[in-house]
């Protein structure tokens, strides 16, 4: 731990709680606001608040290059507008914990786009975690039917989602990126909100018709992810630059355990026939792939002092 442990505390605490409720919130924002302004307020703001906070810092900038700015904006898309998108969608007709779950399942598909586009040899670490990641969804799927039978256009949409930002995952390893993680992120969700803002002026309804019929739980719900949710990413910028890549990543692991209780112990959720087998099976299929091949060469090393 740096020399900063309680700074270092409440920014895992931020990232496990704030980017863990969200589905919440999304939840309360698509239930009287459209999908696109949810996007739209969000991501405007949410930018702002970034680029503003790289100005604040005392020193200018650098600018990005044109081709920064075309790869930061391609991610942008496939990352803001497709998988948190597709998530915003699915969640007009989806619980959230369901949702939440459903995302964690990205690091996943983030390996299977690895090897697929990036070339990377998949471990056999990596495969049990696929393996058992996809049975947890499929689990968590199943309605008392069939799988086949849960396949809603909601949780389709979702999947979607998911399946955009983990090949913006792994395209990002792959692209010219701007160095300063905040003026990457910011410019992603500057563009991002400007189109949805745009797209909802021009091709939805009137914004006066929008707004009046919005409740004041959208309203707090918007609001929450453009702001809290926006300065959590400080927290995770900071822990990039001061933690373990490993334990960082451990998000991943709490964000839909504290999506599940918030989802059935606040929003009136109900859970799914198979939660108790499927959730287990996700997160231990995460956890392998984040700590599998560690793990592996300790069992055959044995512990410290035998060899």
């Amino acid at each position: 731990m740096t020399r900063r442990p309680m700074l270092i505390i409440a920014c895992y605490a931020t990232i496990y709680v704030v980017w863990g409720s969200t589905y919440f919130f999304i939840r309360r924002s698509v239930s009287s606001l459209p999908w696109s302004w949810v996007l739209a307020i969000r991501w405007t703001v949410g930018g702002a608040l970034l680029l503003g906070a790289s100005l604040a810092r005392g020193r200018r900038p650098q600018l990005p290059s044109r081709r920064e700015v075309a790869a930061s904006i391609s991610l942008g898309v496939l990352l803001l507008l497709v998988g948190n998108g597709g998530i915003t969608i699915a969640e007009k007709n989806l619980d959230s914990y369901i949702a939440a779950l459903i995302a964690s399942s990205t690091p996943i598909v983030v390996a299977l786009f690895d090897g697929l586009v990036l070339g990377k040899r998949l471990t056999l670490s990596r495969l049990l975690g696929i393996a058992l990641g996809f049975s947890g969804v499929a689990l968590l799927l199943y309605n008392g039917h069939s799988v086949g039978s849960s396949l809603s256009p909601a949780l389709l949409i979702g999947l979607l989602g998911v399946a955009g930002w983990g090949l913006a995952t792994s395209l990002a390893h792959r692209v010219p990126v701007h160095g300063d993680t905040t003026v990457n992120s910011g410019m992603q969700m500057m563009f991002v909100g400007i189109v949805t803002l745009l797209g909802s002026l021009l091709f939805g309804p009137p914004p006066a018709r929008v707004f009046a019929a919005v409740s004041p739980s959208s309203v707090f719900g918007v609001l929450y992810l453009a702001i809290v949710g926006s300065l959590a990413f400080s927290a995770y910028t900071f822990l990039v630059a001061n933690e373990p890549a490993e334990r960082v990543v451990s998000y991943a692991l709490v964000n839909p355990v504290i999506a599940l209780l918030i989802g059935l112990g606040f929003g009136g959720e109900s859970p799914t026939p198979l939660l108790p087998l499927g959730l287990p099976l996700i997160l231990v299929g995460v956890a392998f792939m984040f700590y599998g091949e560690k793990a592996i060469r300790r069992l055959r090393c044995g512990p410290p002092g035998t060899e």
